[in-house]
């Protein structure tokens, strides 16, 4: 088992860290990973994340899109 140095390899380290949680799948792993989920991202630039998750961004702004002229039509 390879150890990661928090210190020498912060990123790489809660790369892991967060996966480790996922894959242990327990109550207290899910409380643990969302915490550390809503510790980084709002340390995150709002462009990062743009440039990072646009193939995420792009579809789900066609569902809103989707979204809004269906709830258009239904009100008329």
């Amino acid at each position: 088992m390879k150890f990661l140095d928090p210190q020498k390899e912060p990123n790489k380290w809660l790369q892991a860290t967060l996966l480790d949680l996922l894959e242990q799948d327990t109550e207290e792993s899910k409380a643990n990973l969302i915490e550390g989920i809503m510790t980084v991202i709002p340390l995150l630039d709002p462009g990062m994340i743009d440039h990072a998750f646009a193939p995420w961004i792009e579809p789900y702004r066609e569902l809103l899109k989707e979204a809004e002229n269906n709830q258009s039509n239904a009100v008329r």
